[in-house]
């Protein structure tokens, strides 16, 4: 499992078990209220049914008021006492949640009416001046029946109410302890997931880059050895790979500058081979202390009057100019990737220019050139000093193949449209020098060729490289005997 699956498993177990607990709570809380208003429902009925007896008991006293003490009053109290009772019934019937708690209801005011009826017909009766009958119906069924029927269903709603309330309670506390269970759970798996986090990061992840950042700095220190582990399938494996990649080629362009090999000794670089045999401890300020010293020779030399001398160290000192300038090259290389500084380029006065910087050489040799731009080449976004530095490489390699005196160099420069609308600008250098064979250029484009009778390749792998940042391409044709003829196409932006 690679990194980022195994940070996405984390973190989405991290994310449901906080959405688990969200839920938990959220549904704890609504529970909660629910039960909560249950339980204030269930008070609010035993209420109504506390109020339901006590204005029935209230009422009821004035019946035995009435008949025996003669209570003139007592039939208005009875009615100003029950007069509330038809009001709580409608909200305890408003209240009922069941059929069984609705039923319950019906039951009290079928004997709450059957007493109040029969109280009613007693006041009738003393109105009537029927006494007997009325003391009769108060002890025979008021009494023995009617009341004995109310109290006992009312007793019944009370005790069903409160077995009710008891229910409401449990249920609330069932809902609280599980959701203390399953919040128990829930921060438990959190807090392991976020230990296995925190040792999957220690372990897999810091430990790995603090290896890396010692790598790299061992690397900074010149350590081009340095390896890191490869086995690891995921990201850091894949960077480790790169690091060993980047090791491994930095070691090989230290091997090809020739710092490996330092400590071997130095060759005669006046003998001009192959650079893989160039001396090992030369230095640019080596080379540049040999160059001035070859100068200081070549004037004693002159002053001698040694004609032969002063050729051959002429001859030397072409040589020891050319490995400075290979030098410089591969240190310029190890700038990669070049940054472009792209800016709007008038192409035609650059070509202008950069001819004109070699122009005391086509004059000193005799080199005849033609210099070709059509009319819409005009203006270009490019890094000016490096594609013209670019060409300066072209037209210097054109001269090295040229003979010493005469042969003919050319630019052209034109735009071109393809097929699918796309334009690109192409410059052209080409020379009737010595030319080179093809695989001698491949060659060149991978390493850094240099013999003294073919040198166009020296910095060209740099030119190939700059021409490609660009979005272009480089292509050179070679003939040996015939000449050379180098192409460059870059994409045409204006603007």
């Amino acid at each position: 499992m690679n990194l980022r699956k195994k940070l996405l498993t984390i973190f989405s177990g991290l994310a449901l078990l906080a959405l688990a607990s969200g839920g938990v709570t959220v549904w704890a809380i609504a529970q909660w209220h629910a039960s909560e208003d249950n339980l204030q429902e269930h008070y609010q009925r035993s209420l109504l049914l506390q109020s339901v007896r006590a204005a029935t008991f209230r009422a009821l006293k004035e019946v035995p008021d009435r008949i025996l003490a003669d209570d003139d009053d007592a039939k208005e109290e009875f009615e100003e006492s029950i007069e509330p009772v038809e009001k709580d019934f409608q909200q305890w019937a408003e209240l009922a949640d069941s059929e069984a708690e609705r039923q319950q209801v019906e039951e009290v005011r079928n004997a709450y009416n059957n007493l109040i009826q029969n109280s009613r017909k007693v006041f009738d009766l003393i109105d009537a001046n029927r006494r007997d009958e009325a003391l009769e119906i108060m002890e025979e069924q008021l009494e023995e029946e009617d009341f004995e029927q109310f109290q006992k269903v009312t007793e019944q709603a009370v005790a069903s109410d409160q077995k009710i309330r008891q229910m409401i309670r449990q249920q609330t506390q069932n809902t609280r302890q599980t959701a203390q269970l399953v919040l128990t759970i829930s921060a438990f798996g959190i807090l392991s997931l976020i230990l296995l986090l925190f040792a999957y990061l220690a372990s897999d992840l810091f430990a790995p880059l603090r290896e890396a950042e010692q790598a790299l700095n061992d690397v900074a220190r010149g350590d081009f050895q340095r390896r890191l582990d490869e086995e690891r399938k995921d990201e850091l494996g894949a960077l480790n790979r790169a690091f060993n990649h980047m090791t491994a080629a930095i070691a090989q362009r230290e091997q090809v500058m020739g710092l490996k090999a330092m400590a071997g000794g130095e060759t005669d670089t006046a003998t001009g081979g192959d650079w893989h045999n160039l001396p090992s401890r030369l230095t640019l300020h080596r080379l540049v202390s040999q160059l001035r010293s070859r100068v200081a020779g070549l004037n004693n030399y002159e002053v001698d009057g040694n004609g032969t001398v002063i050729v051959e160290q002429k001859q030397a000192l072409v040589d020891q100019l050319d490995q400075l300038l290979q030098a410089v090259t591969r240190f310029t290389e190890f700038g990669f990737p070049l940054d472009l500084n792209l800016a709007r380029t008038d192409i035609r006065a650059l070509l202008y220019e950069v001819m004109l910087r070699f122009q005391d050489d086509f004059v000193r040799r005799g080199v005849s050139f033609e210099l070709q731009i059509a009319p819409e080449v005009h203006y270009a976004v490019v890094d000016r000093l490096k594609l013209r530095e670019v060409l300066a490489e072209l037209i210097r390699n054109a001269l090295s193949a040229l003979p010493k005196v005469g042969g003919s160099l050319g630019i052209r420069s034109y735009l071109e449209t393809d097929a699918t609308n796309s334009t690109e600008l192409l410059i052209e250098v080409a020379d009737d020098g010595a030319g080179i064979e093809q695989p001698l250029i491949n060659q060149a484009f991978v390493t850094f060729e240099d013999s003294r009778k073919q040198r166009p390749s020296v910095g060209l792998k740099l030119t190939k490289a700059i021409i490609e940042q660009h979005g272009g391409h480089l292509t050179i044709g070679s003939e040996p005997g015939l000449g050379t003829h180098v192409q460059i196409r870059l994409p045409w932006r204006e603007e």
